[in-house]
């Protein structure tokens, strides 16, 4: 299937039922699993930018990190596995013309006691605010795409919303006037809800007008993944993580464990290592001087999973 044209055409792309109904089962079980221990032991100090488990909370960070996989081996190795499996690296092989890199995966969930709905936005207005360098940034980064999201929904969720197309132009004025001063409108021109299913695949490019809904009651249990191009690395440095309390998406030094990808496939062990290769020499014990001690702790105490 040509991938790559509904991608350039619309700016995310729906890839229908594939991925079996068991595996399905078995990743939401160790999904959830590993978000109750992330739901009675975090705080905002001793999480990534404070994303943290409260009324209004919306997503667990870093949901490979070893520290939830404590005697659950296999289970961390699923997770792995899934998220590097064979169909999702040769989809990112058509989108981005070149070898693609995991960045993060995550896990977002609905809120418990507070619902509320996400800002319109471009994730590159985040990096550099000003018109120009976010119009900058759409040019150079329209196709192929700097990064994606890949989402792998365990629940029916229409709770991502994206204009199609926006990933290749500046804002309409409608769309410039809600991203701006209006973000959580729900009067968007041409808004999509990408609907998805259990065993579906969704990936939306990053810098497309999109955000996410939030609502207490109506379950949002998915992996969500972000993928980067190898040859467009985003690296650490002290004062991003400073700046982001810790949430540099690729900042994760557990990957260097003895026997954290022991038991990968032979296929998710070679992307992973990958990732190793192209970060590793940012994971700096340095760079968390200026961090909280639990948040200095979440990257340093690490164990064999």
């Amino acid at each position: 299937m040509d991938y790559a044209q509904q991608w350039k055409d619309r700016g995310y792309l729906i890839v229908p039922q594939v991925i079996d109904p068991k595996q399905i089962a078995r990743l939401y079980e160790i999904c959830e699993a590993t978000y109750e221990q992330w739901k009675h032991n975090s705080a905002e100090d001793n999480q990534p930018g404070g994303w943290c488990y409260r009324p209004n909370g919306w997503v667990m960070i870093h949901l490979n990190h070893p520290k939830y996989y404590r005697g659950r081996q296999g289970d961390l190795l699923e997770l792995l596995n899934a998220v590097a499996a064979p169909l999702v690296q040769q989809i990112l092989r058509q989108i981005f013309r070149e070898e693609s890199v995991m960045l993060q995966t995550n896990y977002y969930i609905d809120p418990p006691g507070e619902s509320w709905n996400g800002n319109w936005h471009r994730d590159c207005q985040f990096a550099a605010p000003a018109d120009d360098d976010v119009k900058r940034a759409i040019e150079l980064e329209a196709d192929p795409s700097r990064t994606l999201h890949m989402h792998i929904p365990f629940v029916p969720t229409q709770a991502t919303e994206v204009v199609p197309g926006s990933h290749y132009r500046w804002d309409t004025p409608e769309e410039y006037h809600v991203r701006k001063n209006d973000p959580h409108t729900e009067h968007m021109p041409n808004k999509v809800a990408i609907q998805l299913q259990p065993g579906d695949l969704a990936f939306f490019h990053t810098n497309t007008v999109h955000r996410g809904i939030y609502h207490q009651g109506v379950k949002r249990r998915t992996i969500a993944v972000t993928f980067g191009r190898v040859s467009y690395p985003d690296r650490a440095t002290a004062a991003g993580m400073k700046q982001l309390r810790g949430y540099v998406a690729t900042y994760q030094p557990w990957f260097l464990l003895p026997g954290y990808l022991d038991g990968c496939t032979p296929a998710a062990r070679a992307y992973y290592e990958k990732f190793i290769d192209t970060y590793r020499d940012t994971w700096k014990s340095e760079y968390l001087a200026e961090l909280t001690p639990g948040l200095q702790d979440y990257f340093t105490k690490l164990a064999v999973v």
